[in-house]
């Protein structure tokens, strides 16, 4: 994808420990457009050499990402009913108003710059933020022993409200897919106030 590397850079100056995402048909994995190519779990407890970040195979690349919880670095994850989301002929619901009234919750601005849609409709809010108050499991598919992103459902009133909602994770740790990646349709995920002019995560 072109630029990338350039966007590769702009990460890595706010700090950002990155990784690369090169599509492989010999994967079996269904994560193929979202798994990072490079191995994460080396620049997971350690500052990224820029040299280092810069030797990925960007030239083949389809998608960036970040490893989440470096510097408090993390994520809110809003998204639609898996089964939902994979069915054209479904309508999904407009989760936006979710959005607006979780940064109105935590003192955000109404145009924060480092929100994400993503290619199902679906966002992510990166934010800056000490680690969870409580215990989480660990996630079954780590080798590593991380822990699990804990997730949690809409009260019933609100599950009418957004009949396609999915979870609302919190993603302290792990791995996050960033913009301008693109999915296997080639639909992007984008910031939806604009690209982040040096603006600090909060």
């Amino acid at each position: 994808m072109k630029n990338l590397l350039g966007w590769a850079t702009f990460y890595y100056k706010m700090g950002f420990n990155i990784t690369h995402i090169v599509p492989s048909k010999n994967d079996p994995s269904k994560y193929i457009y979202k798994a990072p190519t490079n191995n994460r779990q080396i620049i997971t407890y350690r500052r990224q050499k820029i040299q280092e970040m810069r030797s990925y195979d960007w030239d083949n690349a389809t998608g960036i990402g970040m490893v989440l919880g470096r510097n408090s670095i993390r994520a809110i994850d809003v998204d639609h009913l898996s089964k939902l989301k994979k069915d054209p002929r479904k309508k999904l619901s407009n989760l936006k108003p979710i959005i607006e009234d979780f940064l109105f919750s935590v003192n955000l601005p109404s145009d924060y710059q480092w929100v994400v849609q993503t290619p199902s409709k679906g966002y992510h809010i990166i934010i800056k933020t000490q680690d969870l108050p409580f215990k989480t499991e660990i996630c079954p598919l780590s080798i590593y022993g991380e822990k699990k992103t804990k997730a949690f459902k809409l009260d019933k009133e609100n599950q009418k409200k957004y009949p396609s909602f999915g979870h609302f994770d919190l993603r302290w740790d792990l791995h996050l897919t960033l913009p301008p990646s693109i999915n296997k349709e080639n639909k992007k995920y984008i910031f939806i106030n604009g690209t982040p002019q040096n603006e600090k995560v909060y």
